[in-house]
Order: structure tokens, then sequence, then C-alpha cells
């Protein structure tokens, strides 16, 4: 269970001296809006102490229908954003380029305020936050995520993410409030909201029985497509891969699941963080939506001007000892099929980053990493920004995403299968979700081991990374292997 502890530093104190702040920071955005004719964004922050992050994210995300945790291994930085000061949206095939130029356009004249707080993680000042669906299309047509949603939150608390077993001990945070200033705003109502929103956000939990619901809850669950049916796509995909159509491509099925009782969001994320350590933990709420997970895989992060990637392709069960965990490994490793899956996405991680970077780095050879029900092969590519650079962190997503390891090579006749073929709304899974800062900085999440939820229903995905020799049996029995950790945090199992 997450810590039912409020924030050390009551938002009480919140008063007089930080509303005089916040006001004269609207003031001076609300003159530049009147002297450029444009809507200006203004960002006020200051120090903050807080328990745990996703214990008042837990409280705090009732209070609106945006909400955004976000919990990393990768710079141990924790980020917590509520409710919306400008949404920054997209869609068809220029959709991240859209959301780019919207974010670069309105951190242009941004008005800052109040006092930051410094050796925060990666990162700095107001975020957009948010995420990209794995394909352009689908989503907008079934109604459910939208296709490309960033936006910048009218709160953001970033702080460290605690050390476990120490989640109800203070760390230091940055508290940050965020509007967008027009022509005819009122600075004085406009700060008097973001207080207000901090007030209803952080105010100490009042409700003794804790956030977690404990209603019973049965749930019925029916595969997309069927298991023999998945296993002929497989046979049929093989197919067009010794034809020579396509090197790889990766097939994904979904698990729809029908519960008796809304789904407990809070406990779930509690479940994914204790089970899954070392993976990004993140959850995204959107009107009646909430997709959530915990990945093992970036996409790719920018911190002072070092872009980071990462391959992650290989999958093997984890053994039931020890003995027989070391021999999955060698299985892992000695694969020629999976070394070449392997290789084809890390070929593709350094030609992207080539563009933009100087002295770009693959490790090798590939290193094994464990997770609670998978073992994987993980290579990171890392790169420094040429000198003329001016490349940030939505370029490389808009350039990597999908990569080979979400979608396959080549891309453009393995995702045109797909399309043709797979029968599935991915939706945001095999997307990516993560943050930018106005500098270029930020981190994105390959959006897998997750789960789309909404009330009592539920999506669940996992995918397999197919080559000319896979075996569908085995390719079927990694799914499930997959699927297993967000069912456990579900309570499905």
């Amino acid at each position: 269970m997450p810590s039912t502890s409020a924030p050390t530093v009551p938002v009480e104190r919140l008063g007089r001296t930080d509303l005089g702040s916040l006001v004269a920071t609207c003031a001076r955005a609300l003159a530049e809006a009147r002297r450029l004719h444009r809507p200006v964004l203004a960002s006020w922050a200051r120090p903050l102490e807080l328990a745990d992050p996703v214990a008042v994210w837990s409280r705090a995300r009732r209070s609106t229908q945006r909400s955004f945790l976000w919990q990393s291994p990768w710079d141990d930085g924790s980020v917590l954003a509520l409710g919306s000061a400008r949404d920054l949206r997209g869609r068809g095939e220029r959709r991240i380029a859209s959301v780019r130029a919207g974010w670069q356009s309105l951190v242009r004249d941004l008005v800052t305020g109040g006092v930051t707080v410094p050796g925060l993680p990666s990162g700095a000042g107001p975020l957009a936050i948010g995420g990209f669906s794995f394909r352009p299309e689908s989503p907008y047509e079934m109604g459910r995520l939208p296709d490309a949603l960033m936006w910048v939150p009218a709160l953001q608390i970033r702080s460290a993410v605690p050390a476990p077993g120490a989640e109800d001990r203070p760390v230091a945070a940055e508290l940050r409030l965020n509007a967008v200033l027009l022509h005819d705003s009122d600075p004085e109502q406009v700060a008097g909201g973001l207080l207000h929103l901090a007030d209803l956000c952080l105010a100490p939990e009042t409700d003794a029985r804790g956030p977690h619901e404990t209603s019973v809850r049965t749930c019925d669950s029916t595969e997309l497509p069927s298991a023999a049916d998945w296993k002929r796509l497989v046979r049929r995909a093989t197919d067009r891969m010794h034809a020579g159509e396509f090197e790889k491509v990766v097939l994904a099925r979904e698990v729809r699941v029908a519960a008796s009782a809304p789904f407990d969001v809070p406990a779930a994320v509690d479940r994914l963080r204790g089970a899954n350590p070392g993976t990004t933990l993140f959850a995204v709420d959107h009107e009646e939506y909430t997709f959530l997970g915990a990945t093992p895989e970036y996409l790719v992060r920018v911190a002072d001007r070092t872009v980071h990637a990462l391959g992650l392709a290989g999958t093997v069960p984890r053994g039931t000892t020890a003995e027989q965990d070391a021999a999955l490994e060698r299985e892992l490793v000695d694969s020629t099929k999976i070394r070449h899956e392997h290789d084809v996405v890390v070929r593709m991680l350094r030609a992207a980053l080539g563009a933009s970077c100087a002295d770009v780095t693959a490790e090798t050879p590939p290193r094994v990493v464990r997770l609670a029900n998978v073992q994987h092969l993980s290579t990171k590519v890392r790169g420094e920004l040429a000198r003329d650079s001016t490349a940030g962190i939505l370029d490389f997503v808009e350039r990597l995403h999908p990569t080979p390891a979400l979608g396959g090579h080549p891309r453009e006749e393995a995702l045109r299968w797909l399309a043709d073929h797979e029968g599935l709304d991915r939706s945001w899974y095999a997307g990516v979700v993560g943050w930018a800062d106005a500098a270029g900085q930020g981190q994105f999440a390959v959006a897998i081991r997750s789960a789309l939820l909404d009330g009592t229903s539920a999506s669940l995905y996992a995918g397999c990374g197919l080559v000319a020799d896979s075996d569908p049996e085995a390719e079927y029995a990694e799914t499930c292997a997959k699927l297993r950790p967000m069912m456990s945090a579900l309570g499905i199992e």
C-alpha cells in the first residue's frame, strides 16, 4: 500500500507572499500577451517537501480529469502533474511535428517567477507531458486516447524518486504552477484558480479509509484474436518474411477484460511499482481513460546534449530455479534468431542518432536484463549532439518511433502488413509516453507492459518480434509471460 502521509509542507503555507509573487508573474505574462498579440505561458515555482509522490497522486487525481505520474530509474526522477494549462495536439503523419511546433511556439515567450529548486533530476522549468499512439490513424477513429496528446500541466511537481522503503520520508521537490495568459485574462483570477487547484491536490487526506477500494471483483477475459487465430497470423507473417517482403514484424494481441467493479487504479500502480523494480512507472488519466504501465524500455532520453536510446529486443522467460534461469539466459545470448532480431533494432538506432550526433556508440556485447517474468537482450546506444545541431527530444521521438522493436523492419513494409492483418487498435500500447522541457531535454518511454482502463473494462496488450524462423507456439508463450505483470497488478489472475 502506498503511504497516505500528507506533504510535510502543508498547502496552507502557500500564503500571501506566494499569492503576490504568483499574481505578479501572471501580470507580466499578461503584459507580454498584449504586447505580442498572442498567448503567453506563465510558470511560477517554489520549493516543496512532500512524502511519496505516488501517494500524493493517488489522492490528487480525484480532483481533475487530467493527470500524469512518472517515476524513472534512468535519472531517479519523478513527475506528478495535474490539470492542463494548454493542450498540444497533432493528427496524422505529422502529429509529432505539430506537437513540437506548438510547444516551441508556447515556450518562446515564457515568463517565469518564484523560486526554482536546484539539483533536481534532468530537465527544468515547465514541462510538456503526454504521449503518442502506436500509429497515427486508429485512436481517433476508435474514440479512445487521442492520436497525439501532450499538454502543459496546470500543477507540476518534480522530485527525486524515494528510495524503496523510504516512501514516508520527505524529499525535496519543486512545485510549479503554469497558466496561459490571453490579452483579456485577469492575473488575480488566474493566480487564485491555480492556488485553489494546489489546495485541492495537496491538502491532506481526510478519509481515514485510505485510497484503495476493497470491493470484490470478478473478471471475464477475451483474447483478440483467439490463440489459434493469432498463431495462424504468426505463420502468415513468417511466410511473408521467407518470401522477402520484410525482415521483421512485431505482432501484438489484446486481452480484453470486463470486470464486475471498477478497477482500483492506485492499487494497480502500487502493485506495479512493488513487483517491477528497475522499470519506469507511468499513469496517464485522460477523461474517462487511464493508461498505465511499468516499462523496462526507453525510446530516447536527452540531457545536457547527450542522447541515449535503448535497443530492447529478444525475449526468453525467467526460470523457476537459478539453474533454469542461467540456462535460459544462455539460450537468449546464443540464439541466432534472437541476436538477429536484436541487431536489426540496434542498427536502426545508431543510424537515427547519427543524423544529429557525433561519436555514436553502442554497447557490445548486449547485456541481459532480467525482469520479474522475462529476460531481454539490451543494448544502450549513445551520442553527443553535434555542435551545430538544434535537435531536441521531440525531434528524436519523431525520427525513432516506431522502432523495429515496436513495428518491424523495414518500417514501411512491416507497418503496412500490420495495418492489413493485425486487426487491433493498439491505442497507446507500443506508442510512447514521457515529457519534454523548453530546452529540448526530456525522456520518452516505450509504452509496453501496459493497459488501457475505462471503469470496469481493460485492454491489455503484448507483442512479439517475429523473424523468418519464429515458432508460433513459442511466440504465443512469450506474450503470455509479458501479460502476466499487468494481469497481476489489476488483480485479474
